[in-house]
This record gives structure tokens, sequence and C-alpha cells, in this order.
């Protein structure tokens, strides 16, 4: 599995989780820790989203890699050594491209080995080890968002599942988002009850991933298109240790706020077309149609 791109790594990854890595993919790592660009993160100063610049010192010329041709790439794979990177810990800066005095700090620690001087056998780990503002309070914010189409139970239980994973208790922020999961779907098995030919005792038989195809008109589009969402939340409950979910945790909460998005533009859809039907049934009426 590859490593994940700097800003994935940096805003998606909660505290402790260690990344593996090996050979090349050392590379990788270096970017993470000398990423010299933006992003895109709710600032927890502007209340709202902004674009952050990392200030990170300039990248050591020994690990810039100067590759201009896919010949060159593929050759250096196979003969050039690997830079030493030092472990330790590495610290990244970025500032709000709004105000600059509003910053983003983690911290990195990386561990690996490399049998000798420039050999090509190395395997280590890298895991953020500290943050500001800390991973909860960057995404629960975040959550906020979705209040127009969650409930308050469920806006909370989405908050309580980022707070468990910000402090490394996968297992538990599994169960919060398999409750927010189950909740979606018993929403549209209610809205569907009452639909010609509706079955109820067989509905009540069928498995999770069969409900969601039976109800899929009824439910958001990535949700029916990943229904295996739900099996690796029960996996994770029952049977994954508490690093394997953290280490899927991101990837599941962002498949959540997929499916919240498509009920948020939905919603917002639905109030614009009600809204320029009001307008345009006024100007009707105004000019004496």
């Amino acid at each position: 599995m590859p490593l994940p791109k700097p800003t994935e790594f940096l805003l998606g990854t909660p505290l402790y989780s260690k990344t593996p890595f090996q050979g090349d993919e050392v590379w990788d790592v270096i970017d993470i820790l000398f990423y010299a660009g933006t992003y895109d993160s709710h600032c927890t100063e502007c209340k709202r989203e902004s674009t952050f610049q990392v200030l990170t010192p300039q990248r050591p010329e020994q690990f810039v890699r100067n590759l201009t041709t896919e010949r060159a790439m593929k050759r250096q794979a196979l003969e050039a050594p690997f830079p030493t990177l030092a472990i330790g810990i590495y610290s990244i800066r970025a500032s709000c491209t709004r105000v600059s005095s509003h910053r983003q700090d983690f911290i990195c620690y990386v561990d690996y080995k490399q049998e000798a001087s420039g050999t090509r056998r190395v395997s280590g780990t890298i895991q953020k080890i500290g943050q500001q503002p800390s991973y909860g309070d960057l995404h629960t914010l975040q959550v906020k968002k979705y209040a127009h189409v969650l409930s308050e139970s469920q806006l909370g239980e989405f908050t309580r599942a980022i707070g468990l994973a910000s402090h490394d208790v996968g297992v538990g922020a599994y169960v919060y988002l398999r409750r927010i999961f189950e909740s979606l779907v018993e929403e549209a098995h209610q809205n569907s009850i009452n639909d010609a030919g509706w079955d109820e005792a067989e509905y009540q038989r069928l498995r999770m991933a069969e409900r969601i195809s039976l109800l899929k008109s009824h439910l958001p589009t990535f949700l029916v298109e990943q229904p295996s969402m739900y099996s690796l939340l029960s996996k994770g409950i029952h049977e994954l240790s508490e690093s394997e979910c953290l280490k899927h945790f991101e990837t599941l909460r962002l498949g959540i706020e997929l499916i919240l998005d498509e009920r948020h533009e939905n919603r917002e859809r639905s109030l614009k077309i009600a809204n320029a039907k009001a307008a345009i049934q006024k100007a009707a009426s105004s000019a004496g149609q």
C-alpha cells in the first residue's frame, strides 16, 4: 500500500498511528518531511476554510531527486543508493494565507533501519507524535457543516468518533461511525415503508449489503456504491486491533463525509429550486400573468 501524500498524512493520519515504509518509499517519507506546498484546511482561528502555506526549511540537497526522464527514474530506482535519513523528530509548520500568525504545527517521528551506508535494504515507520490544532479540534469543527443533514445525536456521534480516534481509540471510533452508517440506512428504510409492494418481513431477513441495494433509490449514491464500508466497520469492532482500526479510520471518515456531502448538495439544490419557484411565481403574479 503506497504512503499517503504529504497533505493526506499531515491532516488525515491520527496521532501515533505508524505508517510503514521500505525500499525507495523513503523518498515518499522525505516528501512528507520537507513538503513545501500549500493545502486547504479549516483554520480554527479564522473559523473558516483557508489555504495554508507550509514553512518547512529548504530541502537539503541530498534529498533532492534529479530525475528528468522516465528512463532516468527507473535507472535510479535500480541502481542509486537511498539517501540517509536521520532517525528522530521532524517539525512541519504551516501558516494561514488569510492571517499569517494563524499556524498549524505537526511533529513527526521517523524510525528505520538501513543495514549499511547507502544500502538498498531500508525499512521503517513514520508517525505523527504531536500537532496543533489537535486532530480532534481540526476535524470536529469541520463536522459542524453537516448540522443540516444530521440529527443532533448523529452529529454528536460523528464528533465522538473523531475525538476517540484523536486519542488512539480506534475500535471505539468505529462503533460510532457504524452507528451513523446504520442510522442513514434506517432513515432510508423508514422512507421506503410506504412504497408500493414493500415487503417488511423480507427486508428484515436481508443482510446489510442486500438492504442497501434494496434501498438504493432512497440512499446517497456513494453509500450504495460502497456497501463494503459496513463490513469493514464491523470487522474493526470485532476483529481488528486498535492500531489497525486507526490505520483505516481516515478512509472511513472520508467515506462518511462523502455520503453527507451528497445529502448536503441535494438539500441545497432542493432549497434553491423551492426559492426559484417562489420567486418566479411572485414575478409572474406582479406582471399580471
